[in-house]
């Protein structure tokens, strides 16, 4: 467990799962907005964390079981708003039941009961506008702080690449989203894996730019008659652990699908 410290913020960098099923989870406090509740399976530390926090509310990027972990106890300790994209709501009343890779990983999560995320969110010294961006999910947001040049971004970016996606994403609506927030003013970005990002701008220009060569190289081979399960292994040519383990819930074809 690690934190950072940026003007009012504080960044909690966690990991989650245990090695080799484990990857990087990162939840934000800006100004006592909680940005992003981690995983199930990191659920107590960050409330041991929370215990010494003042907390105004909770924005969640999206319902994935990685970003609602602590929600419920949040919600429980905290008299605070705890918001979503009103169209997850009714998933995030239930507990989730992901696949046992997942489970792995991440945790499941208990239910939660969350408000509608409005138009934007205003703290005592922050304001953070609200912008659609789906594409990782159909529902996922990214909050914008302009003035202090931040935007956290959930796991629209991630990484400068991306090698797998699962089932329920789509990548040409990710390339729409990542488009949309270059529009934006900002120069950091706040990822909930890959944490604080400086020259953030350019590291979405770059992710934008991996995925429309990918894309490229997709039509090309669409053109030659190829089949998606052929493309994937052209494009994506090495073994990929999460692709076997997920028995290809989490894969390249995905990506290959919806580009």
């Amino acid at each position: 467990m690690k934190l950072e410290r940026i003007d009012r913020l504080t960044h909690l960098s966690l990991k989650s799962g245990l090695f080799p099923y484990q990857l990087d989870v990162s939840v934000f406090l800006a100004d006592g907005l909680l940005i992003d509740a981690g995983s199930g399976n990191t659920e107590k530390k960050i409330a041991q964390w929370l215990k010494n926090e003042k907390l105004s509310g909770l924005a969640i990027t999206h319902v994935h079981e990685d970003h609602t972990g602590a929600a419920w106890w949040v919600q429980r300790h905290f008299a605070v708003p705890v918001y979503i994209h009103k169209k997850s709501i009714a998933e995030a009343n239930l507990p989730s039941d992901v696949p046992l890779y997942r489970r792995l990983v991440w945790g499941n999560r208990k239910a939660f009961h969350p408000d509608p995320i409005p138009d934007f969110i205003e703290t005592e010294n922050y304001r953070f506008d609200i912008y659609d961006a789906p594409g990782h999910h159909p529902y996922h947001i990214v909050l914008q702080e302009k003035n202090m040049g931040w935007i956290f971004t959930g796991d629209l970016y991630v990484g400068r690449k991306q090698f797998v996606a699962f089932k329920d994403e789509n990548i040409s609506d990710a390339i729409d989203s990542l488009k949309k927030i270059l529009q934006l003013d900002f120069d950091t970005v706040f990822c909930s894996h890959s944490g604080i990002q400086k020259n953030g701008k350019e590291k979405i220009k770059a992710k934008l730019q991996f995925f429309e060569d990918i894309r490229g190289q997709v039509v090309n081979l669409r053109r030659k008659g190829l089949a998606p399960e052929e493309i994937a292994k052209i494009v994506f040519p090495n073994w990929n652990l999460w692709t076997v383990v997920s028995k290809g819930e989490w894969s390249a074809l995905n990506i290959i699908n919806t580009i």
